[in-house]
């Protein structure tokens, strides 16, 4: 497997080797997919100053989506690059991690009319118009011209969860165990959303049968805290040092085994690996059964379980250890990464998690 050995740069901790027996790949028009992107991003002003546009470019949102879908139509590729932009800038710059009941108030009211811009008819911006609305606007208008009504309504609810989320994390930021700490991690990290766009970019509709039946939700969950807790593992150094504010599974777990962060980080990752092994075999299980457009569904899973950790390693956005106020390094050091092909924990046991143990019970 891969390995980055670059170890340069100030690091409060080293990650164990993770288990990911999966290929990476990218989307042969990923340059002209950036190009595009960056077009729309200064259309729309999904910034807030020089700097933070700098911070934007830096962390090549681009390549996170051409990794996760690099058999996509191209057009439709392009529209996946150009939500992240968006949904990065509604997520650090419009949703508060500290609120306050006026905060959390004003956060309800922004995501319930991101939601209603979703689901009414596509309206183009005035020329003039600039910022999230606006540029939603833009982006709902090209994803209505090309989804069926099925595949919008799955977009919309995977915002829905994903908004809500965010909200229950603001009213109760500090989650009382493992279990609840896990299921808000599952849907705030954004899993649901990003995947929305599967079924479009590929132009096929999964079937409702398939994509509701309990096995195939499971994949897909697991999938989504797998890529979260991936997430909290590249991050964990710059929220210490960095941004002091966010707790995250190595945090949790050093807290409720009262160990230090050296020990809860193998913690951590024996726990990742744990879900690498249960969504391996249910897809193993389960993809012989699917239609061609649940196939390619999970296939875009597992690109996404994969290029999240190819592109979180390299993305300023985790490896940089700056303050955000500042311009960002010019080539700051990769997050030293290694890929197995074999499982800390390949135990096919349920974890300890009320909310999330029905997963392992679709295991046949």
């Amino acid at each position: 497997m891969d390995t980055i050995t670059d170890t340069t740069g100030p690091r409060m901790l080293d990650l164990p080797p993770l288990y990911c027996p999966i290929d990476a790949a990218v989307h042969p028009e990923h340059e002209s997919i950036d190009r595009d992107s960056l077009l729309w991003l200064d259309r729309y002003r999904l910034y807030t100053s020089d700097i933070d546009r700098a911070w934007v470019i830096a962390r090549n949102y681009t390549e996170a989506m051409t990794r996760i879908y690099p058999e996509g139509l191209t057009d439709r590729v392009a529209l996946t690059a150009r939500w992240l932009h968006w949904i990065f800038y509604v997520d650090d710059v419009r949703m508060e991690t500290a609120t306050t009941p006026d905060k959390l108030a004003s956060a309800i009211g922004l995501t319930s009319h991101l939601l209603r811009v979703m689901e009414s008819p596509a309206t183009e911006p005035a020329a003039d118009q600039t910022g999230p609305v606006a540029a939603l606007q833009s982006l709902m208008s090209s994803v209505q011209a090309v989804a069926t009504p099925t595949q919008l309504y799955r977009f919309v609810e995977a915002h829905r969860k994903w908004f809500h989320s965010i909200l229950w994390g603001m009213a109760n930021p500090t989650p009382a165990g493992l279990d609840e700490f896990l299921h808000l991690r599952m849907l705030n990290a954004g899993g649901a959303a990003s995947m929305s766009w599967s079924e479009i970019t590929a132009g096929e509709e999964i079937p409702g049968t398939e994509f509701h039946s309990p096995a195939l939700r499971a994949l897909q969950e697991s999938s989504f805290l797998l890529m979260a807790l991936d997430n909290d593992l590249l991050s964990y150094n710059r929220e210490l040092l960095i941004d002091k504010t966010k707790l995250n599974i190595v945090m949790l777990l050093a807290r409720l085994n009262d160990c230090p962060p050296e020990q809860a980080v193998h913690q951590a990752v024996a726990l990742r690996d744990r879900l690498t092994t249960l969504f391996l075999r249910l897809r193993e299980q389960e993809q012989p059964k699917l239609s061609a457009a649940g196939r390619a569904y999970v296939a875009d899973l597992a690109y996404a379980i994969r290029s999240n950790l190819d592109w979180g390693s390299h993305s300023p956005r985790y490896t940089a250890v700056t303050p955000r106020t500042q311009l960002p390094p010019p080539n700051p050091a990769p997050i030293p990464l290694t890929l197995t092909d074999h499982s800390s924990d390949p135990s096919t046991e349920p974890l300890p998690c009320p909310s999330l143990a029905w997963w392992w019970q679709q295991l046949r």
